[in-house]
């Protein structure tokens, strides 16, 4: 019997556009905008998206994006890719307050391509975000 538990998973990047989650898993996500404070969401060499790494007194603005099953995070997991890692972080949300929740920040062994600048969702042009839509709905 499959699990009926579901997750939340605070997002800053490229998930933040319902079409990409829509695209992974296969519905409409419900999100709610949220702040994690002590990190940065910084550009990757060579990469339209960020990393999130672990940094004082930064805060980085984004979503969580409610209901997630297993097999969500699973599919996200690997949308992710080996140089990010799952792990769990407490949030801000205007509804919810303050809360445990999962999210991805780049592993130690990748630290050297993040670039110490800030990254912003106007920095992802239309087209790499139809680019990027389109290279997952080809699987």
């Amino acid at each position: 019997m499959p699990s009926k538990k579901r997750y939340t998973l605070f997002v800053y990047s490229t998930l933040l556009w319902d079409e990409v989650v829509s695209q992974l898993i296969g519905r409409k996500p419900v999100t709610e905008e949220a702040l994690l404070d002590g990190y940065k969401r910084c550009r990757i060499k060579g990469a339209f998206y960020p990393g999130l790494r672990q940094v004082g007194s930064s805060t980085v603005k984004g979503r969580v994006i409610r209901g997630l099953s297993k097999r969500d995070l699973a599919v996200i997991d690997r949308f992710e890719g080996d140089a990010y890692k799952r792990i769990r972080v407490r949030v801000r949300t205007p509804v919810h307050g303050d809360e445990e929740v999962f999210t991805y920040i780049i592993k130690e062994a990748y630290l050297e391509i993040l670039v110490d600048q800030e990254w912003h969702e106007t920095d992802l042009s239309v087209v790499e975000l139809r680019r990027l839509i389109h290279e997952e709905a080809q699987g």
